[in-house]
């Protein structure tokens, strides 16, 4: 499915990014990267709220400072975070706990420790960006193995290289496309129900800056 290009990519490694979110400096929580509030939220209603369900068992990849996990750590009934680095998983257990979240540490395609169809829900935003094409695969195939039938997940990529406002390398891109991605997915029995780039009304919020795309995929 991964052609030679894909295949041959040799940035966004899984120990790049574990050095690189090892050593950021999160004091801002990952809103650096929110272009405004009214941005933020509208992502929030619109795209979280609308596919990943209150009172859910919720798996997020990436969360970083948790920009995103504050929000589904009130949605969910059981919250995963999943992380590359061990830096931001203590930061994530410093702010919510351990009353009814999980933190997993991954080698950087994998969910280790989770059961097979255990959770109801994935999120993952502004992570699978910075992911090598051959690693977005295998967590894809791991999404597959952890949601239960009929489980959505909610994954922002690339779409394309060098399409947006900003060259791909300013933000540390890994090259995907909408088609490569919906195609990976149906490799492993999750099909597209919806993707997107902009949201709020008139789609005035979006994510032109990098021609990036968000791919909302179910279990079959």
């Amino acid at each position: 499915m991964l052609g030679p290009a894909h295949l041959g990519w040799r940035g966004n490694s899984a120990s790049e990014n574990r050095s690189r979110w090892t050593g950021w400096d999160w004091s801002r929580g990952g809103d650096e990267w929110t272009l405004s509030p009214e941005w933020k939220d509208g992502l929030i209603e619109d795209v979280l709220k609308r596919w990943i369900p209150a009172g859910a068992e919720v798996l997020e990849i990436g969360p970083g400072g948790g920009r995103w996990s504050e929000v589904l750590f009130e949605r969910a009934t059981r919250l995963v975070l999943v992380d590359v680095s061990e830096r931001p998983l203590e930061l994530c257990r410093q702010r919510f706990g351990d009353d009814k979240v999980e933190y997993v540490l991954s080698s950087g395609n994998d969910i280790p420790g989770v059961a097979d169809a255990s959770v109801d829900a994935v999120w993952s935003f502004d992570v699978f960006v910075h992911i090598a094409p051959g690693d977005q695969a295998a967590y894809l195939s791991e999404v597959a193995r952890v949601l239960a039938g009929g489980g959505v997940a909610v994954i922002h990529h690339s779409d394309g290289r060098n399409r947006g406002l900003q060259p791909s390398r300013h933000g540390w891109r890994a090259p995907m496309s909408r088609g490569l991605f919906a195609a990976l997915g149906a490799e492993r029995g999750l099909r597209v129900e919806s993707q997107l780039d902009s949201w709020g009304p008139d789609g005035c919020y979006d994510l032109s800056g990098y021609a990036d795309a968000i791919t909302v995929l179910r279990r079959g």
